[in-house]
């Protein structure tokens, strides 16, 4: 029988011991290399992609306003149709498309002497877009006359007559202006209609804060570009205030009924475009609302800034106005989330908002002109009104 020799016993053993720490040593190294690349991946998915989409934003300037412009002044020559399956909002967007075009473009041409001639020149054509009978269509279809030719009637027109008497007096504040008259018409009749009642109607029973703000706006921005001392606006604006805004948040309340009472909770596409529009007339009360979105509406997520619909413990659904609804997040309030962090100077939240629609915008530069592709002529027009509102403060 063969015996093996202690020597051979304590070999044995030797050359099995190393096996067993082997094994745990390469383990270990394999659960640390694991670890790295899981670490690497982390750091990628947090701060790559934010980086790559937001490494512009520092830079967005003239000229990248400038190319933008370009790109809108051409949307312009060739409307395109909605289809939203509503005639009433493919109006409303189109509308809207040529309105905040007609915005954007006459801040460029505030902010920009060298390319004033150009801009104004394009303005314009953008607000003889907003007034023609296509764009009108919807609002004449709803109150059964044409909101331009009953400007001596008593139906309101809020959203209509407001938002393109915001472009026609922001028109004024430029100089000699082929639509001073019509200016003229529009702001009287939203004068004389605000004299009567404290809320003027979108629709018939339809009331909406941010529409109201816009026709006050229009009316401040009127008088001050015919260097009028706008008492009577600014007094609307602080009433406008009072009822508008949630005690709770400092948020614009949707809608009201014709006492003013919220019908509608406190949401981020009306506060965004309301800090907007105010910033026309009155900047403190455009920082109070921006300064609201900010607190309670803006939230990061890997970087990418985005503004949700309803506030903490407020749920809802999204309809025309917000846009669709992701994770309670809506692109509207995003969109128009740009002019106040920008204008108000929170880098931070301007660079977050720019990271995401860098990303879900897919911008594209192409011969001197910028576009962002998913978001069509609207999406464009939008955008350039918000990313100039800053160049070219109005009113002090």
């Amino acid at each position: 029988m063969f015996v093996e020799s202690p020597r051979r016993v304590r070999g044995a053993r030797d050359r099995r011991a190393p096996s067993v720490v082997d094994s745990g040593m390469r383990s270990a190294s394999s659960l640390v290399g694991w670890l790295v690349v899981l670490a690497a991946v982390v750091l990628y998915v947090r701060f790559v992609p934010a980086w790559w989409c937001g490494r512009d934003a520092a830079g967005v300037g003239s000229e990248s306003s400038a190319a933008l412009a370009r790109r809108v002044a051409r949307d312009l020559e060739r409307p395109r149709s909605f289809h939203t399956g509503s005639a009433r909002f493919d109006g409303e967007w189109t509308f809207g498309t040529a309105q905040m075009a007609a915005l954007g473009l006459g801040q460029v041409a505030l902010a920009a002497p060298a390319r004033r001639a150009w801009a104004v020149l394009q303005m314009d054509r953008a607000i003889e877009a907003a007034r023609s009978e296509p764009a009108r269509a919807f609002d004449a279809e709803a109150w059964s006359e044409d909101p331009l030719a009953s400007l001596d009637g008593d139906k309101d027109h809020a959203a209509y007559l407001g938002y393109l008497n915001l472009a026609l007096s922001l028109r004024r504040r430029l100089g000699p202006s082929p639509t001073a008259g019509l200016s003229d018409a529009v702001t009287e009749a939203l004068r004389r209609r605000l004299r009567r009642r404290a809320w003027l109607e979108t629709y018939p029973g339809e009331i909406y804060p941010v529409d109201n703000l816009a026709a006050l706006a229009s009316i401040a921005l009127y008088d001050a570009a015919l260097q009028r001392e706008p008492a009577e606006a600014r007094r609307w604006l602080a009433r406008w205030a009072e009822a508008s805004l949630d005690p709770a948040t400092g948020l614009v309340v949707q809608a009201v009924d014709a006492t003013g009472r919220p019908v509608d909770a406190a949401r981020g596409s009306g506060s965004a475009l309301s800090a907007y529009f105010a910033s026309f007339a009155d900047l403190e009360l455009a920082r109070r609302i921006d300064r609201a979105v900010g607190e309670h509406l803006y939230r990061e997520v890997l970087g990418f800034g985005v503004v949700r619909e309803y506030p903490a413990g407020v749920s809802g659904r999204g309809d025309i106005d917000s846009g669709p609804l992701v994770f309670g997040f809506s692109i509207s309030a995003s969109g128009f989330g740009f002019a106040g962090a920008r204008l108000f100077g929170d880098s931070r939240r301007f660079a977050g908002l720019y990271r995401t629609y860098h990303l879900f915008g897919a911008p594209r530069a192409t011969h001197g002109e910028l576009s962002f592709v998913s978001g069509g002529a609207l999406g464009n027009a939008i955008l350039l009104a918000m990313l100039t509102r800053a160049d070219a403060p109005v009113l002090p």
